[in-house]
């Protein structure tokens, strides 16, 4: 049985892979930090509500779809770490990309997401999560 953590992440990998602002934000804390792949290739930061909506709008206009396909989840109290890939079509070039890893890692705080942040290293985003391949071989999945 899932976490309440681990429930609200794939409540919002849902809400991004139906490019639902209103179902992401109905998640997040209000002082919220996102840190997508192509925002973190680019040192941006999205905060709060509005800057969901902004994510959402660039993602619409520079993408076909968007998917994100989560495969393990570890609760590790205040933050959970999630592994999977996307995988994406340009909207005006038609380029495909599939299978690309993710790793997710989220912040909780009061119940809602208080930080998030995606990576395509694994071990980039293990080390933000302060902990190691054998650390997780402990936790429930």
């Amino acid at each position: 049985m899932d976490s309440d953590n681990i429930r609200l992440i794939k409540q919002e990998l849902d809400a991004v892979n139906r490019m639902d602002a209103d179902g992401m934000i109905a998640a997040i804390h209000p002082d919220y930090e996102f840190v997508p792949i192509m925002a973190a290739l680019e040192g941006h930061v999205y905060r709060g509500a509005d800057g969901v909506r902004q994510w959402i709008g660039e993602m619409q206009a520079h993408w076909e779809y968007f998917e994100c396909w989560p495969e393990r989840f570890y609760d590790l109290g205040d933050r959970v770490l999630a592994f999977g890939h996307w995988r994406a079509r340009g909207r005006v070039s038609g380029v495909v990309v599939d299978g690309q890893p993710a790793t997710w890692l989220a912040w909780v705080q009061d119940g809602q997401l208080r930080r998030w942040r995606t990576y395509t290293d694994r071990d980039e985003g293990l080390q933000a999560a302060g902990v190691t391949e054998q650390d997780l071989l402990d936790l429930p999945v």
